[in-house]
């Protein structure tokens, strides 16, 4: 339903919504209402309208409307992952990780428009759409009937829940899920006792006029921090370093890495070699693209400039990394945009 003509809303009004939404639930679909004004979102929140019908049936735009409806199945659990990036089980795991947080260190000002206090699903909502559409504060915080200020809040303070609360869930494999990675990079490139693939992505950012130099200036002049990571071949993330100027060349990135520092100690990669056919032992190791150098643990294509057969079954192990970036950029779309005035340590 375009709401885009809808300036206010009376009693009768929301009555006619209610309505509606019983007519279209009764046909098994659902109703979805785009462009909605400020005004018009304040009387259907107070009115626990927007709670009836769900906040991931409401969009700010035509354009966003349409473009969730033409990939997304009308689906009650399809259409929460795809306004949170996560499914409602995920979502409630999320909430038990952040709670003891969220709940003992409540800011003032983390109110709705009346005036109650944000429950801990509801700033972990808030959080995650920010974070999947990356959509302004602004338009996030009339989707959920709170301020710019507060979308603010609640981000940030989520973020650092989940960087402490969750951080078991990044470590490198034990010797039994190395076994089955290696199994799986064999499987589906060919290559024996692969642990992972390796790529780099940029972040864009904005910097302190104090802090600016070239280091931080990328290849497309774009001030950026460097995002480095290890996956396996089903594209999770085993190993992740940021925080590095965009303009660093990617074997320094490397070597400024604890990733690195492990392997080359001997404390990662160390597993049981693999003998060949021909007598030959292959050590663990990762592969990576033609800017990472050549290590006794990190394999890189030929530098003939031909694609080689060798390279071709490389590129298979390392497109992996590729897509797994590429994905979590796709699904996390603030990464994608400038992250504003981040403070460098």
């Amino acid at each position: 339903m375009l709401l885009s003509a809808v300036g206010n809303i009376d009693t009768s009004g929301i009555s006619m919504f209610d309505e509606v939404k019983k007519i279209v639930d009764r046909r098994g679909l659902k109703l979805a209402l785009a462009n909605p004004g400020a005004e018009v979102m304040k009387k259907l929140n107070k009115s626990k309208f927007l709670e009836r019908i769900g906040q991931e049936w409401i969009f700010l735009t035509v354009g966003d409307a349409v473009g969730a409806f033409s990939n997304v199945p009308l689906d009650e659990e399809e259409g929460f992952k795809h306004f949170f990036r996560v499914s409602k089980r995920t979502f409630e795991y999320i909430c038990s990780l952040v709670r003891e947080d969220l709940i003992s260190r409540p800011p003032s000002g983390l109110i709705n428009i009346e005036g109650r206090l944000l429950s801990v699903e509801k700033q972990v909502a808030i959080a995650l759409r920010r974070l999947a559409s990356g959509e302004s504060q602004v338009s996030v915080g009339a989707s959920f009937g709170v301020g710019q200020s507060t979308v603010s809040q609640v981000t940030w303070r989520f973020i650092e829940a989940m960087e402490e609360r969750a951080r078991h869930h990044l470590k490198w494999p034990d010797s039994t899920q190395i076994e089955r990675i290696k199994s799986g990079f064999e499987a589906s490139s060919g290559l024996p006792n692969c642990c992972g693939a390796i790529d780099a992505t940029h972040i864009v950012m904005t910097l302190p006029a104090v802090q600016t130099s070239d280091d931080w200036c990328d290849q497309e002049n774009n001030y950026s921090m460097f995002v480095q990571g290890v996956v396996d071949f089903e594209m999770r993330f085993l190993d992740i370093v940021t925080g590095w100027p965009g303009g660093l060349p990617i074997s320094r990135l490397l070597k400024f890495s604890g990733f690195y520092k492990l392997c080359e100690s001997g404390g990662r990669l160390n597993g049981q070699a693999r003998t060949l056919s021909e007598g030959e032992e292959i050590r663990e190791y990762i592969v990576g693209g033609g800017s990472y150098p050549l290590l006794p643990w990190l394999i890189t294509p030929f530098e003939s400039g031909e694609l080689s057969e060798f390279d071709s079954v490389l590129e298979t192990a390392r497109a992996c990394a590729v897509r797994a970036f590429s994905q979590l950029k796709g699904g996390w779309r603030i990464l994608n945009k400038d992250l504003g005035n981040i403070v460098v340590s």
